[in-house]
């Protein structure tokens, strides 16, 4: 907590510094991108993880967002369950560092964008911590599952949910009173045996870009750019070369790093140039 605190006073500094020094000359956006995934309640009839999954989505998306895009402050949701559970854990302040009030107003409103980094959903439901454990997961009071009908990835966590996509963006309208979006990752992993006839990585692009396209036309989400994660494979966090990403494949242990494209790079490349879908009756455009 005291972490991402001084993470978005120095976001909000930056942006002020840009917005003031550089604006004007450059004519340049500056913002943040988030990352989150989707949250369902496990069971959409029960309360308690319907109320899980609103907490999921603020204390991962809002703990950031709430402060840049609505007051300045942190949402009630974290400032409500973190300030009781540090009092029943015996101490006089909450864990969450509080801003002043002079830092909120430098603090709100530094966006010129919302960037956002979106791959998958969880179902969720809620879960007590004992009081003594001291930690973000007990905090929040939320476990996550997936249903075992999404399709897999290269990645443990990431499951194919179209769906959730839209509803995120959605979702972000109307909590942050419809910011420009900007989607800065998006994408799909392999791992083990190579294959270059990726369909799935197909399949997954297609069906998040679709998700997209329904929540601008259908669902008046101010979405300005979209960004696949990503053009090739490469060092990717603590799995190394393991997970893979990209639209062309990287040969690694070649000392020359050679590249080769992936079936889906050739879809992707068709939705770019046809700026839309192609339509298999009538050829690539």
């Amino acid at each position: 907590y005291v972490v991402g605190h001084n993470l978005i006073k120095a976001h909000a500094e930056a942006w002020h510094l840009y917005n003031e020094t550089y604006r004007a000359k450059q004519g340049g956006l500056i913002s943040i991108t988030i990352n989150s995934d989707w949250a369902e309640p496990r069971n959409p009839h029960n309360q308690e993880d319907i109320n899980a999954a609103r907490r999921y989505l603020q204390f991962f998306l809002g703990w950031f967002a709430h402060p840049i895009f609505k007051n300045g402050d942190y949402n009630e949701v974290m400032k409500t369950r973190i300030r009781e559970r540090s009092l029943a854990q015996g101490l006089s302040q909450s864990r969450l560092p509080e801003f002043t009030e002079s830092e909120k107003q430098r603090i709100k409103g530094t966006y010129d964008y919302f960037g956002l980094n979106h791959y998958t959903t969880v179902l969720t439901y809620n879960v007590n911590y004992p009081a003594g454990v001291l930690s973000y997961d007990s905090d929040r009071g939320v476990a996550s599952v997936t249903d075992r009908s999404w399709l897999n990835s290269g990645s443990f966590w990431l499951k194919v949910t179209p769906f959730g996509f839209r509803k995120l963006l959605r979702w972000i309208k109307k909590e942050y009173n419809n910011p420009p979006i900007y989607v800065t990752e998006n994408g799909i992993s392999e791992r083990g045996a190579l294959d270059f006839n990726d369909t799935w990585r197909t399949h997954y692009y297609r069906s998040y870009v679709n998700e997209a396209l329904k929540a601008v036309v259908l669902d008046g989400v101010d979405l300005r750019g979209y960004t696949a994660w990503t053009l090739m494979d490469n060092f990717e966090w603590a799995v190394g070369f393991d997970e893979r990403f990209g639209f062309y494949h990287v040969n690694f242990t070649d000392p020359n790093l050679p590249r080769r494209p992936k079936a889906s790079a050739r879809y992707y490349s068709q939705i770019i140039n046809c700026n839309g879908f192609p339509d298999p009756a009538t050829g690539p455009h």
